[in-house]
């Protein structure tokens, strides 16, 4: 029987209260910033003039992540598949450098409203924690409980949902589970759920979400219909931004104008439309507060894709994972909508479709089913009472991507990776 030392576990409760400081100050920094962003927003987009300074300031920040971006290739994209290689031995990080850069990085990109998610970087970050305190304390243990460990209370941290941290290291990270695997990821999550929740208190990602009542088994057909739809988004999702992302890669353009075109880009559109600043958190309450038309909502599908396309196939620091839970809800919402206008549920079941398709399309792109229910049962504060609604959505959406061939979005990420190391080799 292998025996986990009472050191190794007090160091393992060190790194999730150090990963919890990093990822809190992180999303601190990006509240921060996204709130200057958005009230500045507001002042330019009632002239041309101060219109035109606020792009100059995206090209001015593009300019300031690129060269920080080149400093090292591991501070480029989500980092998630970057853990995977830690773990996996197939490079090595340094995290003194990493780390620092990519914790500023990430947070001038997400913070000044492009279509990136904190959860990515949270991943990463809290990846190079757990690197910095096996490699500062000498532990004889291997380094992926300490990294994997830390990367999936990253997660945790970024959306204040511990189980669905414990899960994600499990499913996604390790893809195994034992007994060292599963106490390590236990005692660094709530170790750093718990300091991040001292600083900023104990509530879900969603606030004012109702609680839902057992939905109908009359509505069961709506739901396997949703399932679907949701593999299908799962599937174009993968294809525009994985293949994308080769394609925007082999575009014979200077790397710096590539690199700034998505900042020019984002910030017109946003002066043009504000709410469509950021990862698009606001879009998934959308239901609570007086739905668009589902032309609207289509519209918002199809800009969001297009803006994650360009961040991402530009290597911009910065996480898809809000982005596609943003993008699924949008997908919840357009056919919940459509049957609502139909008459065939109520305006209150437009919300709970929306919810269910973040999970589907989460299921879908990612392939962490388990990880996929239990973030929207914490994201959203319990609010469904009975989870078999979503657990139907995420299985199908599942299966679905499964049978097309779809690989999943970080595996497939990684890979790629792997095989331009090999190249270069």
């Amino acid at each position: 029987m292998e025996v986990v030392h009472l050191s190794t576990l007090f160091w393992l409760l060190v790194t999730g209260v150090l990963c919890g400081i990093v990822i809190t100050c992180y999303k601190l920094g990006i509240h921060y910033l996204s709130k200057g962003m958005t009230t500045l927003l507001k002042v330019c987009q009632g002239s041309w003039i101060a219109s035109l300074g606020f792009v100059l300031l995206f090209v001015g920040l593009a300019t300031v992540v690129y060269f920080m971006d080149q400093q090292d290739a591991h501070v480029k994209g989500s980092g998630i598949p970057v853990i995977y290689g830690l773990i996996e031995h197939k490079w090595s990080v340094n995290w003194r450098k990493v780390l620092p850069l990519k914790f500023l990085t990430s947070l001038l990109t997400v913070g000044s409203g492009l279509t990136l998610g904190r959860e990515g970087p949270s991943v990463q970050m809290g990846g190079l924690v757990g690197q910095a305190v096996h490699e500062i304390t000498g532990r004889k243990e291997e380094q992926k409980y300490f990294v994997g460990a830390s990367a999936g209370a990253g997660l945790a941290v970024a959306f204040n949902a511990p189980l669905a941290g414990m899960l994600f290291a499990v499913e996604e990270i390790y893809k195994r589970t034992n007994r060292r695997v599963f106490l390590s990821s236990a005692l660094t999550v709530f170790a750093a759920i718990f300091c991040s929740d001292l600083w900023m208190g104990n509530r879900p990602s969603l606030i004012n979400i109702p609680n839902f009542q057992v939905t109908s088994l009359a509505q069961y057909g709506y739901l396997v219909v949703l399932g679907l739809l949701a593999g299908l988004s799962g599937v174009l999702f993968n294809v525009v931004i994985v293949d994308g992302k080769e394609f925007y890669g082999r575009l014979p353009f200077n790397n710096y104008l590539k690199f700034v075109f998505p900042f020019v880009v984002t910030a017109l559109f946003l002066l043009m439309d504000g709410e469509l600043f950021g990862a698009g958190e606001s879009i998934i309450l959308m239901p609570l507060q007086g739905n668009p038309s589902w032309m609207r909502l289509v519209y918002f599908y199809g800009v969001k894709l297009l803006l994650l396309f360009l961040a991402f196939g530009a290597g911009t620091p910065g996480g898809s994972l809000v982005p596609l839970l943003v993008i699924g809800s949008l997908m919840g919402n357009i056919y919940g909508s459509i049957l609502c206008n139909l008459g065939f549920i109520a305006p209150e079941m437009v919300l709970i479709f929306s919810l269910l398709g973040m999970c589907g399309h989460f299921a879908a792109i990612v392939r962490s089913p388990i990880t996929a229910v239990v973030l929207i049962v914490e994201m959203t504060g319990g609010a469904f009472h009975y989870y078999l609604a979503l657990a139907l959505v995420s299985l199908l959406a599942y299966t679905l991507s499964e049978a097309i061939g779809s690989k999943p979005f970080y595996d497939d990420l990684y890979e790629r990776m792997l095989a331009k190391q090999k190249k270069k080799e």
